[in-house]
């Protein structure tokens, strides 16, 4: 005897309705009813403020569709910077908080480990590139020094790519020449430029800036790919200047100077224009010549 179809979907239905009723009803009940402690603001701090314990407050709220990466203690908090405004009631969520002091130039909060950054002051229109330079150039350095008759003018390797970090006036402001000021706006002038170096940088830019004149040529902007090869050059030239982690004493800080006025050997291996070759003594060379004569006899 056939069951009738209707019997059948009524004993579903019944079925259906008892699995809602005791299981689906109460796992759902049980999530949106359960509670836990989270860390919520309890007075207005402002972007950049260090957040002490009495701005925040511990409280019990419902877990459901909470975010996993929400604080929920206090001492995670307590000792950090607010990223943005914070108010009353606001939870506190990994991208609100920083935990080193926030700059207004945002280029000085990750400088990498084991460089620094450093200013050199541009002393007339021409040593600043007539005042065209932006964050993230990469940019070469020739000292001018009018004490050095011989070679006043030298290529300095330590200083063939170096990455410009900003650019400020003359009240450390940040110079914005992307855009073109307003009619009634004076343009702003460059006064010093922020750059990324290493310590041997940094030395022998403060070195030659008191020597003599820095002079900004622009090698790269916009490329970033051009900008990285440009950047390990750089780093290839210091190592073979310098060795692997080890710090520039005085001997090779003057011994740079002394080579950095003098023609090196092109990057194919050329050593035609080298100063070796090119400044030995005469009686050298003849007698050089002289053994050469000899061994062809």
């Amino acid at each position: 005897m056939k069951m009738n179809n209707r019997f059948i979907y009524g004993i579903l239905s019944i079925v259906l309705a008892a699995v809602i009723a005791f299981i689906a009803i109460p796992a759902v009940t049980s999530r949106t009813s359960s509670t836990c402690e989270i860390v919520r603001m309890k007075t207005a701090v402002t972007r950049g403020t260090l957040i002490t314990p009495d701005d925040l407050e511990l409280v019990e709220v419902g877990g459901f569709n909470l975010p996993d990466s929400v604080a929920r203690r206090t001492e995670d908090v307590a000792g950090t910077y607010a990223a943005a405004d914070l108010c009353p009631g606001d939870y506190i969520l990994p991208e609100k908080v920083s935990s080193v002091p926030l700059s207004s130039d945002l280029s000085l909060n990750e400088i990498p480990d084991g460089m620094v950054a450093i200013s050199i002051t541009t002393q007339t229109l021409a040593t600043s590139l007539s005042d065209k330079l932006q964050g993230g150039d990469i940019i070469r350095l020739y000292h001018y020094d009018d004490n050095n008759v011989l070679e006043p003018v030298s290529d300095i390797p330590e200083l063939r790519f170096v990455k410009v970090l900003s650019v400020s006036d003359s009240k450390g402001l940040d110079v914005d020449y992307t855009t073109p000021p307003e009619e009634d706006e004076e343009r702003q002038q460059t006064a010093t430029i922020t750059v990324l170096a290493t310590p041997e940088q940094a030395m022998l830019l403060t070195r030659y800036e008191n020597e003599g004149i820095l002079h900004v040529a622009l090698i790269s902007r916009g490329n970033e790919k051009l900008s990285v090869e440009l950047l390990e050059r750089q780093s290839e030239i210091l190592s073979t200047l310098y060795g692997d982690g080890l710090e520039l004493s005085d001997e090779d800080l003057e011994s740079s100077i002394n080579v950095s006025g003098q023609s090196d050997p092109d990057e194919t291996g050329n050593t035609e224009n080298s100063p070796t070759a090119a400044n030995a003594p005469a009686d050298d060379r003849q007698d050089t010549e002289s053994g050469q004569t000899s061994g062809n006899e």
